[in-house]
């Protein structure tokens, strides 16, 4: 969401108090120098739904053009409309030159979710390229977009340090934190960018930390690790992270909850200082373990606050099993409302491939079931 400042910013150079006419569609091109490679289909066919019932209510911001006219600002709305098959749109028509049309375009989208970093770093290159007397310095940029002059050289260095294919693996920066499959994070994607300087070395440690499914902290460990000891492969440093990793205790009762889904929380007096939120942490049953579980949360909560939606994310049915199997497990008389406990929210992220051996050990085949 843009801020107000932002898009105050916006609307005083729009001007957007200018009456607006509608226009065909099909004299309008789309913009040439939108920093948005990629526009999600969900979100775009929700859009154009939305047009084919109530019409376009916010108009775009065209510029004229040899024969026609170009997307300023609304290009999701613009592509939205061609899907939703309308003849004709509101837009407002303004003089714009081509670095007033980039910045409005990155203001807009800056603090999108669905923008990547690396779109985002292009963009800003583009700017200090083109115009370095209105833009000399990440400082100026920063000012004029609005964010700190540290997340610029962050994003640039997206751009300058790393090779097009990790380029094209870096995840957008989503609020809900969600890494698209083959994708990896926008953190992990800057230390890379950062520590390891040969091409095939960065593209080799983004396939392998995808192909694993490591992410977080423990994926920038693995980046901080293979920068810090180059002669070792990449596979190695994988291998030695993954066994030093902390660990929490699982019961044999939780194995199938946990493995279907139902349980994806846990709840410990107390948990390894060194766990924390986004962290891949072992699921640990004897040996070998369940699973590669990413902590999402850890919360400190009293026991008598708990609720059924408490109990169900345990994998109970509801907080009366809940309260039996705890005190099964620390023993008769140990629920006490007044203990404060951590509550580590989670997901797995892989099963241990080792982990048939084990089930056939413990003779639980039909836990799976």
């Amino acid at each position: 969401m843009i801020t107000n400042m932002i898009m105050n910013r916006i609307l005083r150079k729009i001007n957007m108090s200018q009456s607006f006419k509608e226009i065909d569609l099909k004299k309008i091109k789309p913009n040439r120098l939108n920093p948005r490679e990629e526009f999600r289909k969900e979100p775009l066919d929700e859009l154009a739904d939305s047009i084919s019932q109530t019409g376009l209510i916010q108009p775009i911001v065209v510029r004229q053009v040899e024969k026609g006219y170009e997307v300023v600002v609304g290009e999701r709305r613009y592509r939205a409309s061609h899907q939703a098959g309308v003849e004709k749109i509101p837009a407002i028509v303004r003089n714009f030159t081509d670095d007033q049309v980039i910045e409005l375009n990155l203001i807009e989208n800056i603090h999108r979710e669905d923008l990547s970093a690396v779109e985002k770093g292009r963009t800003c290159l583009q700017l200090m390229e083109r115009f370095p007397e209105k833009y000399p310095s990440e400082e100026s940029l920063a000012n004029h977009v609005g964010v700190s002059p540290l997340t610029i050289r962050d994003w640039l260095k997206l751009i300058t340090s790393m090779t097009k294919k990790v380029q094209r693996m870096v995840a957008p920066e989503t609020i809900s934190r969600r890494v698209p499959e083959g994708k990896i994070e926008y953190t992990t994607a800057v230390r890379i960018a950062r520590k390891i300087k040969e091409p095939k070395k960065q593209l080799k440690v983004a396939q392998t930390l995808v192909r694993k499914g490591i992410r977080g902290t423990t994926a920038r460990q693995v980046v901080r690790e293979i920068a810090r000891k180059p002669e070792k492969s990449v596979e190695k440093i994988v291998e030695e992270v993954m066994e030093t990793q902390s660990k929490i205790p699982f019961r044999l009762c939780d194995i199938e909850t946990t493995l279907k889904g139902m349980k994806t929380q846990i709840s410990l007096e107390k948990v390894d200082s060194k766990i924390r939120k986004d962290s891949m942490v072992q699921a640990d049953l004897y040996e070998p373990r369940i699973a590669d579980i990413r902590i999402k949360d850890i919360l400190r909560k009293r026991l008598g606050d708990f609720t059924d939606e408490d109990a169900k994310r345990e994998g109970e049915s509801n907080l009366e099993q809940f309260k039996k199997k705890w005190q099964i497990i620390n023993g008769k008389g140990s629920w006490d409302p007044n203990l404060r406990v951590d509550v580590v929210r989670f997901e797995v992220a892989k099963l241990n491939p080792k982990f048939d051996e084990l089930r056939r050990r413990l003779s639980i085949k039909f836990l799976l079931k």
